[in-house]
């Protein structure tokens, strides 16, 4: 479903990606760990087509993903709505005066008629628990409720892929316990979970794969998540726990 091949990006004053190969098939779990400054937050972006590489070539679902290609309104309206991305900031995803408004953003977007989308954002109110903050402004909430309703709007257009990029930040562990959840009910449900985490606490059992990359911005390790996070030696030599 998701093949980079030789993916390189580097922002203006540093490289962030070298030589990147990956393959993700529809329906995995997958974590992406790291150090900090290792590319984690920039690998997840060119999934979601937020970022285009310098070099290399990116593929979803056999489609090419060129900066061209995802410049195509009608071809790129299609492509989000199939992968969602969750912000490691919070604010940096919300945007609408209210609760309600900024769950609805998405399936107004894509053109929905409002009876479909007002039933969708009352079942994902309901699911995260935001009834008695659904029509204040998410700017005013608190950390743990923003991100319940940044993530309520990625699910409001009911993505096949989720990136999700540290997820478990800024939440209480109560809250932590119930997003591990309904990240392994979406994955059981057939969903690609592509996640980078150091919270390796309460993703554990989440994944089947961890994918790691190392303060260079190189795939350094590839294979079973239980194996990889199992090698602490591996892990203290990278800096990762």
């Amino acid at each position: 479903m998701i093949e980079l091949r030789d993916v390189s990006f580097a922002y203006p004053e540093t490289d962030a990606l070298r030589r990147i190969d990956l393959r993700i098939e529809e329906g995995d779990s997958v974590a992406i760990i790291g150090p900090n400054g290792s590319g984690k937050s920039t690998l997840l972006r060119l999934i979601c087509g937020l970022a285009t590489s310098v070099s290399g070539s990116y593929r979803f679902d056999g489609e090419a993903m060129t900066a061209a290609r995802l410049s195509d309104p009608r071809f790129a309206k299609a492509f989000h709505r199939r992968v969602g991305f969750l912000f490691q900031d919070s604010d940096a995803q919300l945007f609408c005066g209210s609760v309600y408004d900024e769950i609805a953003f998405g399936p107004r977007q894509m053109g929905l008629c409002e009876a479909d989308f007002d039933g969708r954002v009352a079942d994902l109110v309901g699911l995260f628990g935001l009834r008695a903050v659904e029509s204040r402004v998410p700017y005013h909430l608190s950390g743990g409720e923003k991100r319940k309703v940044a993530l309520a709007s990625v699910l409001a257009l009911n993505p096949e892929v989720l990136c999700l990029d540290e997820p478990m930040g800024g939440l209480d562990p109560r809250t932590k316990s119930s997003l591990r959840a309904l990240i392994a009910t979406l994955n059981a449900a057939g969903k690609t979970i592509i996640c980078a985490t150091h919270d390796f606490e309460y993703v554990e059992g989440l994944f089947r794969r961890a994918v790691a990359l190392s303060r260079e911005g190189r795939l350094v390790r590839d294979g079973p998540y239980d194996e990889i996070m199992g090698d602490r030696d591996f892990l203290e030599a990278m800096n990762i726990i």
